[in-house]
């Protein structure tokens, strides 16, 4: 092969990777990700809360709820190419799941992003509005389905209640992932293009019992959180700090396995299920390898996602007084005030009186 057919080829794969980079995915860890985060949270409550989210039907319901915002997002996705309207509503949506703070829109901040301001008026006042629809707006989404959660508890609502712990529990994942927090959301800028799902899918899906045990570990006493706002940007910030070591071990395994991804965007999406895939076989357990090897950063983010989910929902419970029970006694029927007492059964007998007298008769028979 001479050289001038490689680089012509090399271009072709990096031209169709840039097109695939550039579709952004609206979820932030895939379904088993989010189930395995949401399960973790739960089972690090303490009592008497873990036993209101412990029933089979709850916990079912729970799970549901926390995969609905991506499924929202899919729906609106769909209806995108029917007009402008159905366009903006996607995007709006879509730019609920991230929030790259490393994007030159908000002012190109480095790492650790100290001077960034955390409240969404001023945020917005430094940078316009507009700026949020293009980087995101995930750790302001998470603090409004938090306060949603604390008041559907404070006031007994079953169905608000699994709707904003269902919201909570995947805006709240969603700023764990490392690449829901950084403008090279894909890769697309380091020439790791495709790491964001293969390291969420397609890496789970090969070892989902590994996953299952790591985000197991370092189980503490949940703490109850005053002001939401602060951790929520104090764990992005920290997901952040995870892009580099990922991208390096995908870089790494790359090289050593000489792996490409697909192509075409069916050939890659079915690549990502395949577990039994041959071709990519060798590149997931090296690149699992490599990320080990550097502490392994992804399953560190899954066990902070469930050990702070479980703060965020014990801390909406002792804000919402610690109630025992989601479901409120019934309100007792309220009468009119100026009806009550009326015997309204002597308008009934008035009634039937005046039908008595007025009915004709018949004759009687000769």
């Amino acid at each position: 092969m001479t050289t001038h057919l490689r680089m012509q080829i090399s271009c072709a794969i990096g031209a169709a990777w840039l097109l695939l980079a550039a579709a952004r995915p609206a979820l932030a860890w895939g379904d088993k990700a989010h189930l395995l985060i949401t399960d973790e949270a739960v089972q690090r409550l303490p009592q008497p809360l873990r036993a209101l989210f412990a029933p089979d039907g709850n916990l079912r319901l729970l799970r549901d709820k926390s995969l609905a915002a991506d499924r929202r997002a899919a729906a609106l996705k769909e209806k995108a190419n029917e007009g402008k309207a159905q366009a903006d509503a996607w995007q709006a949506d879509r730019s609920r799941h991230f929030f790259d703070i490393d994007d030159e829109a908000l002012g190109g901040m480095p790492y650790p992003f100290k001077d960034f301001p955390r409240q969404r008026a001023a945020a917005e006042k430094q940078f316009g509005a507009a700026a949020f629809a293009k980087c995101g707006s995930a750790p302001w989404v998470a603090a409004d389905a938090y306060a949603a959660l604390a008041e559907a508890l404070e006031k007994g609502r079953n169905d608000a209640f699994f709707d904003a712990a269902g919201d909570l529990a995947h805006f709240a994942a969603d700023i764990h992932q490392p690449f829901h927090v950084t403008k090279n959301y894909n890769g697309k800028d380091t020439g790791n293009g495709g790491i964001h799902e293969m390291l969420e899918i397609g890496l789970v899906n090969r070892y989902p019992d590994f996953y299952a045990a790591e985000v197991q570990k370092a189980r503490h006493e949940v703490i109850y959180i005053d002001n939401v706002q602060d951790p929520l940007f104090d764990w992005l910030i920290e997901a952040y700090g995870r892009v580099d070591p990922i991208l390096a071990a995908d870089a790494a395994a790359r090289k050593k396995t000489g792996y490409v991804p697909p192509e075409k965007k069916e050939d890659y999406d079915n690549e990502l299920d395949d577990v039994n895939s041959q071709r990519a076989k060798p590149y997931y357990a090296a690149l699992k390898a490599e990320l080990e090897a550097r502490g392994s950063p992804e399953a560190l983010a899954m066990r902070d996602s469930a050990a702070h989910l479980a703060q965020l929902f014990y801390s909406a419970w002792v804000r919402a007084g610690k109630p025992l029970s989601l479901t409120p006694p019934p309100a007792a029927a309220e009468k009119p005030a100026d009806t009550q007492g009326f015997p309204f059964w002597l308008i009934g007998l008035g009634l039937a009186m005046l039908v008595f007298l007025f009915l004709p008769r018949r004759a009687p028979k000769q």
